[in-house]
């Protein structure tokens, strides 16, 4: 829990940073080149704070989206154990079965399976993809060479190059995602996260309102909406807004707690009435 409290302190610092460039842009002490100049830097700060962020959240088993409802019995959740379903990949590439990986969004660990709605096992510290061993991955890249790669296959490797900061190859693979499915959230979803850790926050929220245009109740896309709000616009007033719908979505859990801390925070600062300053690129 000390990284991820130092990530979000960092994260902080970066978006104050940009509150300070605005209130110089205001006061007419920085030309509004120089600040587009700086603030386009500073955002790309904060969206590289924010992956490592989502990323701490998830190995210490935060931001679960909660499973469907199911009859009795066992059933898969947004978490599948990324080793089991990789081994399985390698398999399928053996035998030649054309068919490829399914997996969940967040790699964070194997779930029981005689337990109905257990909680994920904390992933190791680091960058995730390290829960795939290099066969794994390899297996993952054959099958996803593939015209005809499973969806769910695109998605996961796309989710690999997104958390080892490799933005151009996780924009093509989403985008081969939407090429055969256009109203993929998920897909949309980490468009937007690409875009967000480039700086282009703007964009990157666009891709998120267009993924809850799809599916309103898509918990990924309030997560980051709320995110992007609060730490790249530091818009207060939208990010209340944002967080209360995410919690319209999620009321209880660890995320919901965190989605709550951070509404308090943004409550307090609209309470201040700072003006937003609109940015200049």
């Amino acid at each position: 829990m000390s990284r991820i409290k130092d990530i979000k302190r960092q994260l902080e610092i970066a978006s104050e940073a940009i509150e300070a460039l605005d209130a110089e842009l205001a006061a007419g002490r920085l030309g509004i080149e120089e600040h587009g100049r700086q603030r386009a830097e500073r955002e790309r700060e904060a969206g590289r704070l924010f992956v490592s962020l989502r990323r701490g959240q998830r190995e210490t088993g935060g931001h679960r989206e909660p499973p469907p409802p199911a009859p009795a019995g066992p059933r898969p959740a947004w978490f599948r154990s990324p080793l089991a379903m990789g081994a399985a990949s390698v398999l399928l590439v053996f035998v030649g079965i054309g068919a490829g990986v399914g997996v969940g969004r967040w790699f964070t660990g194997a779930q029981e399976a005689a337990a109905p709605a257990p909680a994920p096992s904390p992933a190791p510290a680091g960058d995730q993809s390290a829960l795939m061993t290099e066969i794994e991955l390899r297996a993952l890249r054959q099958v996803a060479a593939r015209e005809d790669a499973p969806i769910e296959s695109l998605l996961q490797l796309g989710h690999v190059a997104l958390d080892k900061g490799r933005l151009d190859e996780a924009r093509l693979v989403y985008e081969r995602v939407l090429a055969r499915e256009p109203r993929n959230v998920e897909a949309i979803t980490h468009v937007g996260a690409v875009l967000f850790q480039e700086g282009r926050v703007d964009e990157a929220l666009a891709k998120v309102e267009a993924a809850l245009r799809v599916d309103p109740r898509y918990v990924h896309a309030h997560w980051d909406r709320t995110q992007y709000l609060f730490y790249g616009k530091r818009d207060f007033p939208a990010a209340v807004t944002a967080a209360q719908a995410f919690l319209a979505v999620v009321p209880q859990g660890p995320d919901a707690d965190n989605v709550r801390k951070l509404l308090a925070e943004a409550q307090q600062q609209r309470a201040t009435g700072a003006p937003l300053i609109p940015k200049a690129r």
